[in-house]
């Protein structure tokens, strides 16, 4: 077949046209051939690098052991520090020995579905119980409490004198929240808190964020005026900090792991957990398979 040429095809199509008339039509030609192909190198570029963003979420880890062996998967519901956590995991000999990898994703709470859990996509879920039940009523049949993280003590932050529960303290403050409807923690507590004081926070600034390091990060810059977490957050952000309790006996969370797997991973899961949830949060976990582990 022969190739294309503008040349021809103006000649064809515009036979009466003048040469420089033809001149000018075979230049427009080109330039659109031009702006065509350029055009669509940009969207093949894009959709590449939105593939690319499009999993931002997921950080995997090789353990060292057989390559045919399968992927240890973790659902977690923040970024923070899931990457320590992945890491602490593969550096495990006990996961070595039943693993190939470790993959960590930290997706919103509400991507994980019914199928997951019938299908049992995730070696690890960090949820809790209410939500586990509310997606698939039988979920004990797939999956079983690890950790849990219980006794937690959730707070009102201020950067200046502890926060009053008054409508005249909270009008026209900055309020962070997660944008997150099952989080207890930066969500349903607080605003239960707010209402529980006669304060119409429909009203009021709520600014929401998609993770709790942006959130704790705008709130460190000076850009929020209140934010709620645990007695981590004293430590993390090292910055004066005020606070008035919000729940003292609140479920931080709880991890679910598959009832069909090698129970020798129980004690990595466990400590590389320790290693990356502070102090406090550690104090409050519950391990019921902990002495098999010397914890």
């Amino acid at each position: 077949m022969s190739s294309f040429s503008p040349n021809r095809w103006i000649n064809r199509r515009l036979p009466t046209i003048g040469v420089s008339s033809r001149r000018s039509y075979t230049a427009a030609l080109l330039g659109l051939l031009l702006v065509t192909i350029a055009v669509s190198s940009l969207l093949a570029r894009q959709h590449i690098e939105l593939d690319t963003l499009g999993k931002y979420h997921v950080y995997q880890c090789q353990t060292g052991g057989v390559t045919s062996a399968p992927v240890f998967d973790l659902l977690a519901v923040s970024s923070h520090r899931a990457r320590q956590v992945a890491d602490h995991l593969c550096a495990a000999a006990s996961m070595g020995q039943y693993y190939s990898a470790v993959r960590i994703d930290w997706q919103p709470r509400g991507q994980l579905s019914a199928k997951d859990i019938l299908n049992e996509t995730y070696d690890l879920i960090w949820s809790r119980e209410h939500t586990m039940t509310g997606l698939v009523p039988e979920y004990a049949s797939y999956y079983e409490p690890l950790l849990h993280y219980d006794h937690y003590q959730v707070y009102w932050f201020s950067r200046g004198a502890p926060p009053r529960l008054t409508p005249e303290y909270f009008h026209g403050k900055r309020i962070g929240l997660l944008n997150d409807r099952q989080s207890h923690t930066m969500y349903l507590l607080p605003l239960a808190s707010l209402k529980e004081a006669g304060i119409d926070f429909s009203a009021e600034e709520l600014v929401y964020f998609d993770d709790a390091p942006s959130l704790y990060g705008a709130f460190a810059r000076g850009e929020l005026d209140l934010v709620s977490g645990g007695l981590f957050l004293e430590q993390d952000l090292d910055i004066p900090l005020s606070r008035t309790l919000i729940a003292g006996n609140a479920t931080a969370a709880t991890l679910f792991v598959r009832k069909d797997r090698p129970t020798e991973v129980d004690c990595a899961v466990a400590s590389a957990l320790d290693q990356f949830t502070g102090e406090y949060l550690r104090s409050q976990r519950v391990f019921a398979g902990g002495q098999r582990c010397g914890s």
